[in-house]
């Protein structure tokens, strides 16, 4: 047998060499070391999660402001001008036998006021009106004139710092004067945005 026979047989297969084995054994580790790095990774740096968009409050809704009622006696400020009622009466007729019968009754508002504005002013009768729940009452003009022929009290004209008195007069069923809650309402001038009231119900 010649030597090149017995190294042909000495030889043995490359996978059964020693350093084919280490090497594969290398790469496994490195393959199985490479994938638990990128699970730490991922673990390491988790996903953000948005936080929740915070509700909005609602607006809170303002509050309505409730008009301040005076009584009988008390001042009532509207704008640039006070009001006061004195007193109420009830009659069936104005002016006597040439005056003017209600068709209900009368109901007589004895109001002053004053100008606490700098320009003078002129009393009317749109000045005044009654309020019973959702109702409106207007004065009687004509009613109101022939209860104070004496004073003139309508269509006078109130320097600043001075005050008319007179009598409002309205012609209202007695159910509606029986009213407890009855209130005069009271406004500056002609096309007044302010108001005030007054309790006249007993």
């Amino acid at each position: 047998m010649t030597n090149k026979q017995s190294n042909a047989k000495a030889k043995k297969p490359f996978y059964k060499k020693w350093w084919v084995w280490i090497l594969a054994i290398i790469v496994v580790i490195a393959v199985s070391t490479s994938g638990d790095d990128e699970a730490k990774i991922s673990d390491t740096n988790p996903v953000k999660e948005q936080p929740a968009k915070a509700e909005t409050p609602e607006k809170a809704k303002p509050e309505k402001k409730e008009e301040k009622v005076a009584g009988i006696g008390e001042v009532v400020k509207v704008g640039k001008v006070e009001f006061t009622v004195n007193s109420t009466s009830t009659a069936k007729n104005v002016g006597g036998e040439y005056g003017q019968n209600a068709q209900g009754t009368y109901l007589l508002v004895n109001v002053t006021v004053k100008n606490i504005g700098n320009e003078s002013i002129t009393t009317d009768t749109s000045f005044f009106q009654i309020k019973a729940g959702e109702k409106t009452y207007d004065a009687d003009s004509t009613a109101s004139i022939y209860a104070n022929e004496a004073t003139d009290f309508f269509l006078q004209q109130v320097n600043p710092d001075l005050s008319a008195t007179g009598v409002v007069v309205f012609d209202v069923s007695d159910e509606l004067i029986a009213n407890p809650e009855l209130m005069l309402q009271v406004q500056t001038g002609f096309f007044g945005t302010e108001t005030g009231l007054i309790k006249i119900g007993q």
